[in-house]
């Protein structure tokens, strides 16, 4: 873990805060947990906010503190409604060094699917691992949404910065057909991508949404994803 900085997105909810502080101890990993971005943040004086821009705001400016606060060559972002798999810490050394060989800039270790990933599926395995490493990595399609978890290099963490920081909000607004300012159009889908499966890191199926179909995907994905046992 000297290499790798850990940051946890928790608007306003101090419940979750205090899950996900549980979760981190036992899994005997430090996390800098960031308040979120609202309605009285400067960047909202002319534009008016929503969820997707606070979020994407508080993803990046968990990215600015890593980037500037730190000397870290990598680092992990994450929501604050997940479940972590209880042996996360002694994959991470595998999965860095694999991130490393493959030359990544953005690792999804949490998403959202419904189904499983297959070889038959479009989306082509990176790599083999080693025989003994159940995990597999898979090209990142424009159709996997979710930034529950994800991995960035310092070098990637600088370029998203550059790009999306200042000013590409009211470029969007002008401009509909730009990259959405949304951290999964944007964050996990910028620069050389993959995903990991199985998942790392599921959705906890807590949330609630006011739109059905947004409800039951969510819970599809929790459904089709969470093992019993595993995750913490």
């Amino acid at each position: 873990m000297d290499k790798i900085e850990v940051y946890c997105l928790n608007y306003n909810n101090p419940e979750r805060n205090k899950s996900m502080t549980e979760r981190f101890e036992r899994l005997d990993i430090s996390c800098n947990f960031y308040h979120g971005v609202g309605k009285d943040d400067q960047r909202f004086e002319q534009i008016p906010i929503n969820e997707p821009y606070s979020i994407m705001y508080g993803h990046l400016d968990m990215i600015y503190h890593f980037y500037h606060h730190t000397d870290k060559p990598y680092g992990i972002f994450c929501e604050d409604d997940i479940l972590i798999h209880k042996d996360f810490k002694q994959y991470l050394p595998k999965i860095m060094d694999d991130f490393q060989t493959l030359n990544l800039d953005v690792l999804l270790l949490g998403y959202l699917v419904t189904c499983n990933i297959n070889h038959e599926m479009n989306l082509k395995v990176n790599n083999e691992n080693n025989e003994d490493f159940s995990y597999k990595y898979y090209n990142v399609s424009n159709d996997i949404w979710g930034a529950q978890m994800y991995i960035l290099s310092r070098e990637n963490a600088k370029r998203l910065l550059d790009k999306y920081a200042i000013g590409y909000l009211e470029q969007v607004i002008q401009d509909s057909s730009l990259t959405p300012f949304s951290a999964d159009h944007s964050i996990t889908k910028d620069g050389k991508r993959a995903l990991l499966y199985p998942l790392l890191v599921i959705e906890d199926g807590m949330k609630n949404y006011d739109h059905f179909g947004q409800k039951f995907f969510h819970y599809q994905c929790y459904i089709n994803n969470y093992v019993e046992g595993s995750h913490i």
